[in-house]
């Protein structure tokens, strides 16, 4: 057992050095516990090119100032608008490997959708890279702003990012707390529709970051309870939510198909269109901040 927790010390303190060559001949892979990195390829103490093999990853590369450093993306990294720009190296879980070794990098960033396989293709062409695992808390999104943070050699921006983030949900809290002590309310009832329609109907349940987000703010999930993110027709009017979070391009179809048409919230105009709900990025608080208002009653600021 010390000599796990020595192991994994070791690998913590070599982060935050910049220098992440470790040697394990039991695996290639190495890391905390919300990332995985190359043991085959030391990581640079400047990463001055940076190939972003994930949407989470590029908005944060982009939140820290080093937009100017991504000479890759994928097709799916469309934040902020001006990163479309940057060359695209095809898929989350399928990009061109080839493209992206010919670009050599400083570090190419991915998530835990690019399969393995994949991975070891890239470290084994000798360049540094790194995978974080999915978190589905807002707290395992500030993890990934620290860590690149350090990076990036941008950790004061990484901080002030990050307490920022905190000031602005302790705001939600004490918006929300005061107007059901104000009002005499409970916690307005919400549905967020992943998919509907003959195809079955999905949402986000416990253990989800987007459920956490409702949480944050002042709403009460109808779906919290689900799992696998699978949530009936029945159960949907059974709970009948106040207000139904829907992607934006969804709205007008789901407002006019039978059954959905006869819930409360779309005879209410209460759907809203919502997008970037899934971004695990700085930019989860500003829909917070818009989920508490619209529920509260105050959509238009």
């Amino acid at each position: 057992m010390k000599t796990l927790k020595l192991y994994f010390g070791l690998i913590l303190l070599s982060l935050a050095a910049l220098s992440l060559s470790c040697k394990d001949d039991k695996s290639p892979l190495m890391g905390a516990d919300n990332y995985v990195i190359s043991s085959k390829a030391p990581l640079k103490k400047e990463n001055k090119r940076i190939v972003s093999v994930s949407t989470q990853i590029t908005e944060i590369v982009c939140e820290l100032g080093c937009m100017d450093r991504l000479v890759a993306r994928t097709d799916f990294c469309e934040y902020p608008p001006n990163v479309k720009k940057i060359e695209s190296i095809g898929g989350v879980s399928n990009p061109n490997v080839e493209k992206i070794i010919s670009l050599q990098p400083d570090v190419v960033i991915t998530s835990s959708m690019m399969p393995k396989k994949l991975f070891s293709q890239i470290e084994n062409a000798g360049l540094p890279v790194i995978s974080f695992r999915e978190s589905n808390t807002i707290e395992g999104m500030y993890k990934v702003i620290n860590i690149m943070g350090t990076l990036l050699q941008k950790e004061a921006e990484a901080d002030s990012i990050i307490n920022s983030c905190k000031e602005r949900l302790a705001g939600v809290k004490l918006y929300c707390d005061s107007l059901q002590k104000i009002r005499n309310i409970t916690k307005p009832k919400v549905y967020y529709v992943v998919g509907f329609g003959a195809g079955g109907d999905f949402s986000s349940g416990k253990d989800t970051y987007i459920d956490e987000m409702f949480r944050l703010a002042g709403a009460d999930n109808i779906a919290k309870e689900s799992m696998n993110w699978t949530f009936t027709k029945e159960q949907i009017f059974k709970n009948e939510p106040d207000y139904i979070f829907i992607r934006s391009a969804d709205v007008e179809k789901f407002c006019n198909l039978s059954p959905y048409k006869e819930l409360k919230a779309v005879k209410n105009h209460n759907v809203i269109g919502i997008d970037g709900m899934d971004a695990q990025t700085p930019r989860s608080i500003d829909l917070i901040e818009y989920i508490a208002k619209t529920i509260y009653g105050d959509k238009n600021n």
